[in-house]
Formats: C-alpha cells, structure tokens, sequence
C-alpha cells in the first residue's frame, strides 16, 4: 500500500528482499510477497487518482485560490511573461537579435551601451563604411555604423530610441546562434537566481552569455531571472560560439549529447550496491538489511553524485533509464503474480474497499498535513507548494496535471527537490516496513 499510494515502485524490490529475509518458508515468503504485488495494484490506482485530483482541483479549492491567477502571478514575480505549451514556439522569442544603424549612440563606447542595459544585450557585430570592425568593449560607434544586437529581447526594445534606426541587416550575412547544454558545478552559483549569476560575473566573462533554459532531473524549469540555481542544473547556454564556450568554462562541464550508455560505470555501480545490500543490523529489536535493491539505491545515489560532478562519464539517456526501470518492475511483477495467483486472489476478497480505502488516505493524510505546513509556517507559493506534494508522492501525472491547469511551470519548481528526496527515502522505508510488522506480528 506504501509502494502504491506514493506510486514509488522502488519500495516493492527493497520490500520484497527484507520478506525474504524473515526466514519463512518458501511457500509462506511466496504469499506475502504476492500480497504486496496484489496491494501495490489496487492502492496504484486509487493513490494516483487521488493525488492527481487532490493537487489540481481539491487543494486549490482549500486554499480558496484561483490556481491560473496565482501561477501567473508567481511567473511575472520571477521574471517570466508566459508560457508555452507542447508544440508552441515562441512568435516573439526571449532572445532576440536585431541590427541599428547608429544615430544618437555616436561616441559611446560598446561597454558603456551593454551596461547601461544591465548586460542583457551584446553587441556582436559592428560594421563601418562597408567593413567589419573588430568588436572590443572600448570601442567608440560612430555615426552610421552598422551593429548587430542579440540579448533580451526587453533589454533591445528599451535601448532600441538609444541606438538609431533599425535596418534589415542583410549585409551581414547568416548569423549563427550556438547552443550548448552545460552542468553547473560552480559552487558560488549555487542558491543564486539567474540575475544574480550575470551580476556578479565579470562583464568580460557574462558578456554576449545568456540563459535559455534550466533542466533539473530532467524536468525544465522556467530560466526566469529570479529562477534559483543549484549545482548539478543543466544550463542551456546560447550565444556566439566563442561566448558560449568561455561561460561553459566559467560555469562548469559541457553536456555532450549522446544516445550511449556507458556500461562499465552502471556495471560498477550495480557491484557496489549488491556489496551495501550485504549490510544490516538491528534497530530496537528490528532486524533492518538493505538488501539488493536499496543497496543499488545508496550506489545509484553515490554514483549519480559523482557523474554529477564529473558528467563525462557515466552516460545513461533518460530513456535507457526508463526502460530499465519499466521493464524490471514488469518482469517482477509478472514473476511472483504467476507463481502466487490465487494467493493474491484471496487477498482481495478478504479486504475488499479496505485497500483502495487505505490507498487514498494514505495519500490525503500527507498531502493534508503538507498543505497546512507549506502555508502556515514555510509560506510557500501555492503553485510551488502543490508542485512539492506532488514531487513527495512522485506522481509524474500530477505535475503534469498542475503544469496543464496553471499554465506554466512554476509547480515544477517545488516539484524537482522533493521528488528526489521521496526516490531516496521511500524505497528505504520498505524494509522498515517489513521489519516494524515482522515485530509487531
């Protein structure tokens, strides 16, 4: 029921090993561990309806709030103006680039014109009496240069009456963008918001940088000017070549795309975590062992950390990882309802309503409590907040649900951190569990 309501799979593997650990009999080890595949699937279906119509529609109705207006009012609070939806592009993109002829900017200095507009634009290109002229932040303009600005698109419309009039540009030929995903490991930049990265970075080094989105657990969040940071973030940096390699450098390790995965380190890692799993002990007279699956757990979380830190090893695409984990919970499933069937049977028709009944509440119970702490004494936004009670019951669908009545992705800011800590600390709890009703019984 625990592995059900949270919708955590995990805690069926490290359940399953500490049963057989209790030294009965394999026939009587069989039956319970049928018993939690059996309760798993009831609890599933009720739990994750339940948490999916909690956050998105109930819990908004406890707050006596309008969940759109509040995410909204969050998003501008951050920096943002709007959200896209799956297949949307921007008409009017972020970042922009635009080209002036200069009129009242002549003599100012390229430095001068990027500070005086908090260095959210650039200017890349500069190009007097039919020639181009290398760009260096003490360079004069002159009247009648032809310059090519990219950056924020706000910070271009303000400086726009500034700089003259704007022409086509077709004199400059195809102007390329790069883009490149980066793994921030600055541990400076960690707690920092996005504005506050550009700040404080020496304008020689954030110059002509910008970023365009934040992936976290592989979930984007908004790269909004008051998005906070944190290391391990994968920072979609976009700029000319040479800017945007200088700020990956600055920032920490370039993400290489790749549809690889490297073998020898998941390998090791299954290795060291079979070798945890050994480990146990006694806990108020509650014989505890991690077993396989939550020794594979504490290596997972070892070696992701390391990767983290040193992303060029360790490749293992989200949708290998995926598979792996859909495949593995299917065969085991499929494994102990076939050798335990009637068992599992049995076991419904003995607790009918009771376990579907269980399941949402133990979905509500928490979810409840979680509401009254995050407003009462962290003050949390509501989009955040229902985004974080959804990450404690790792519901996928229920982000997904928020993210669609809310209109953007301010819930998944909440989300990305407690569903990290529910994949560490449930799957745990399955051989307390365990061990807490082996005790009591």
């Amino acid at each position: 029921m625990l592995a059900g309501a949270a919708t955590e799979s995990a805690v069926i593997g490290t359940a399953s090993e500490a049963i057989a650990r209790l030294g009965f009999d394999e026939a009587q080890t069989l039956r319970l561990q049928a018993n939690i595949v059996t309760a798993y699937s009831v609890s599933y279906l009720f739990g994750l309806i339940t948490i999916v119509l909690f956050t998105s529609q109930f819990a908004p109705l406890l707050l006596r709030i309008n969940l759109r207006d509040e995410a909204a009012r969050v998003w501008r609070t951050l920096g943002g103006d709007g959200a896209l939806g799956e297949g949307q592009h921007a008409a009017a993109p972020a970042l922009v680039g635009r080209v002036f002829r200069i009129g009242a900017a002549h003599g100012a200095t390229v430095l001068t014109i990027e500070q005086q507009h908090g260095f959210n634009l650039t200017i890349e290109q500069v190009r007097r009496n039919g020639a181009n002229v290398p760009v260096d932040p003490h360079l004069a303009l002159a009247s009648g240069d032809v310059v090519l600005v990219v950056g924020r698109r706000e910070a271009i419309v303000a400086a726009a009456p500034d700089l003259g009039d704007e022409v086509d540009g077709a004199g400059f030929g195809q102007v390329l963008a790069e883009k490149l995903d980066v793994v921030l490991t600055r541990r400076d930049a960690h707690g920092l918001t996005v504005a506050q990265v550009r700040e404080r970075a020496p304008p020689d080094e954030a110059r002509g940088v910008y970023i365009a989105a934040v992936t976290r657990l592989e979930t984007t969040i908004p790269a909004l000017p008051g998005t906070e940071l944190n290391r391990g973030d994968v920072l979609t940096l976009v700029g000319a070549k040479a800017d945007v390699e200088r700020g990956a450098r600055r920032l920490g390790y370039v993400l290489v795309a790749t549809q690889k995965t490297d073998f020898v380190y998941l390998g090791l890692g299954v290795l060291v975590g079979m070798a945890i799993g050994h480990l146990g002990g006694r806990i108020g007279g509650v014989s505890l062992a991690l077993g396989t699956g939550g020794g594979c757990l504490l290596s997972g979380l070892l070696f992701g950390w390391i990767r983290s830190r040193h992303p060029l090893v360790g490749s293992l695409p989200p949708a290998a990882a995926q598979i792996l984990k859909d495949f593995g919970l299917a065969t085991f499933i499929a494994a102990v309802g076939l050798s335990a069937g009637p068992d599992a049977i049995k076991l419904v028709r003995d607790y009918g309503l009771a376990l579907p009944a269980a399941g949402i509440l133990m979905v509500l119970v928490p979810g409840l409590l979680s509401l009254w702490i995050g407003r009462m004494f962290l003050k949390l936004e509501a989009p955040m907040l229902l985004g974080a009670i959804a990450g404690q019951q790792c519901s996928t669908p229920a982000i997904s649900a928020l993210v669609g009545v809310t209109g953007n992705s301010t819930p998944v800011i909440g989300y990305t951190i407690t569903y990290a800590l529910s994949n560490i600390f449930l799957p745990l709890m399955g051989p307390v569990v365990v061990g807490l009703a082996g005790k009591l019984s």
